[in-house]
């Protein structure tokens, strides 16, 4: 009975959290931040010899396996079958350079070509550099990463096999039109959202993980504005964020294509 009495009392003693003081605390601590501090991360698919699902790599993240899907600034391994939905706000056609062995990035030599004239070819079809870097064709887009806490914005890069990808959904976003009044016209990109998973891909070169992509919205449906408890706003963020990405004020965490994508 003695027992009980002073759990009893240790537990009258607990003062409650005045929680209010977290909203006077809103966003203390970065408001020296600007987007200059910042990086937008990069969604890549974990592949067999990623690092991340290497047990004995020091980049190693706990339950991680070949077709996640990989955000390299929260350090997170998603779920590839469930995949992720995301606004797509910005394309462009880029050669990116990188030194040999996944080293790290040398050089973003955008959409122009003329950077391949002097490459030679390797074994599985690759732009050589004479120092030994490879130059890689690439689709990126800016996109928005929608999930239960919101909308964050990612960088997701499309290169080698997933070419392919990137140029089907394009398509799917240049064939897609909507009636706006009595006009049909092809909407923004971020009119509408999609949901991308992996899914296995081989050939006589090797296997992997590459991407499927659904369009979540069709023409009919309204888009995003009318089928997200939070469209308007998602839609309007887009709008804005493409203008800062137009203007250079957007920074991208470094990071090398994904893993024995053939």
């Amino acid at each position: 009975m003695a027992e009980n009495k002073v759990a009893k009392k240790e537990e009258s003693n607990v003062v409650a959290f005045d929680e209010s003081i977290l909203l006077q605390d809103a966003g203390a601590g970065t408001e020296g931040m600007t987007k200059e501090d910042m990086l937008i991360p990069r969604l890549t698919i974990l592949q067999q010899m990623s690092d991340q699902v290497n047990k004995r790599h020091g980049s190693y993240i706990d339950g991680a396996e070949p077709g996640m899907i990989m955000d390299n600034v929260a350090n997170l391994a998603i779920d590839g079958e469930k995949g992720i939905t995301v606004v797509p706000i910005s394309y462009r056609r880029a050669h990116i350079e990188w030194k040999a062995d996944r080293g790290g990035l040398v050089a973003d030599h955008g959409a122009d070509s003329a950077c391949l004239e002097n490459c030679t070819r390797g074994g599985r079809g690759e732009y050589l550099t004479d120092e030994g870097n490879e130059i890689v064709p690439t689709g990126e887009y800016f996109v928005f990463l929608i999930d239960e806490n919101g909308y964050t914005p990612a960088l997701l890069s499309m290169a080698k096999s997933q070419l392919k990808k990137a140029r089907q959904w394009n398509s799917m976003m240049n064939r897609l039109m909507i009636k706006v009044g009595d006009q049909k016209v092809n909407p923004a990109s971020f009119w509408t959202s999609y949901q991308l998973t992996t899914v296995p891909e081989e050939n006589d070169q090797g296997s992997w993980f590459g991407w499927s992509i659904k369009m979540n919205h069709d023409a009919q449906s309204g888009g995003i504005i009318q089928n997200h408890p939070q469209g308007q706003e998602i839609y309007l963020a887009a709008r804005k964020f493409k203008t800062e990405i137009a203007a250079g004020d957007v920074k991208v965490s470094p990071e090398s294509v994904d893993d024995d994508v053939m």
